[in-house]
């Protein structure tokens, strides 16, 4: 995608699409944007390092007059299944824009901007998780994203240690911190590390999880563990966040929720298995055939304004912020 030059007031933007070392621009201003220490060049290249059938993630971004980075866009493909059919899809992530340079539009621009790149690349429709008082939540509905549906968190506090909140803020503890995580879930490691979507299998359109998405999924610290009861899919970020959840029956479901919590205390969390997910928007990248939109998973208890089953969609946990 060719750069693109605009003029909003007195200040000449220029748009580009960045992706691998080229995001370095970037690190500033998500530094300065979500105030997380960890989102250096390093960790960048390993979140844009997703690709499938040759279509690799990128970042829109818009430089100012000075050459920084003021206003960004994300793009991560992924393959959608429903039944035999796979077809790539991608989901928006990282819209952050510089305080001083809000409300001129920027977001809409690189939006588009990230629509046509992917109408080029033959990726078949865009989707999104905003959180519905966030920035991105207005801005995908006022350029024609669909909300669909909504996805519902739920928590089940537990009364630890804040052991990982006080590593996360104090640099030296964290890598103390990361190895006692690893020696507590040595023993919970599976044979088999690969759980695919469990919404594929309730009839739903929906990320297919193979060895190399776990293996990317990596990066963020998500892993597959074997608890009492089953299999589960987490992280360990301001909670043990859960994304996916594999057991026999309902009962032996009830067992890994209780295992979890045992995990819980001994990774001395403050709160444990929220399975986070926020409001999702779709909206059509190429006039191709796709997958039926799919509504939320089974245990969602609260639903507004869904598109028709024609419409397209991707409602996946996996996808789910944080995540």
């Amino acid at each position: 995608m060719p750069e693109k030059a605009v003029q909003v007031g007195s200040t000449t933007y220029r748009l580009a699409c960045l992706r691998g070392p080229e995001m370095k621009p970037l690190v500033p201003l998500f530094s300065k944007v979500y105030q997380r220490p960890d989102f250096n060049l390093g960790w960048l290249e390993k979140k844009y390092a997703c690709q499938f059938e040759g279509v690799r993630a990128f970042c829109c971004v818009a430089f100012n007059d000075a050459g920084l980075v003021v206003a960004s866009l994300g793009i991560l493909p992924w393959p959608i299944s429903f039944g035999n059919r796979t077809e790539v899809a991608a989901q928006l992530v990282d819209g952050a824009t510089d305080r001083e340079h809000r409300h001129r539009g920027l977001f809409t621009r690189l939006a588009e901007m990230a629509k046509e790149t992917c109408e080029s690349a033959g990726i078949s429709f865009l989707f999104g998780f905003a959180h519905p008082q966030g920035g991105s939540y207005p801005g995908l509905v006022r350029i024609g994203y669909t909300h669909i549906d909504d996805l519902v968190e739920f928590r089940l506090p537990i009364r630890t240690i804040w052991m990982e909140r006080v590593a996360r803020r104090v640099g030296p503890l964290h890598g103390l911190y990361q190895r006692h995580l690893q020696q507590t879930f040595r023993s919970h490691l599976p044979v088999d590390s690969v759980l695919d979507n469990s919404l594929l299998w309730e009839g739903f359109a929906a990320t297919r999880r193979d060895r190399a998405f776990h293996d990317y999924k990596a990066f963020a610290g998500n892993r597959v563990l074997v608890v009492d009861g089953g299999r589960v899919w987490l992280k360990v970020r301001r909670g043990l966040f859960v994304g996916d959840l594999e057991a026999p029956s309902e009962a032996e479901m009830e067992r890994t929720v209780r295992a979890l919590e045992g995990l819980a205390v001994l990774s001395s969390r403050s709160d444990s298995c929220p399975i986070r997910a926020w409001r999702s928007f779709t909206k059509t990248c190429a006039r191709r055939s796709r997958p039926r939109s799919c509504g939320s998973p089974s245990e969602t208890t609260t639903t507004s304004s869904a598109v028709p089953t024609s419409g397209p969609g991707v409602y996946s946990r996996d996808s789910a912020p944080g995540f």
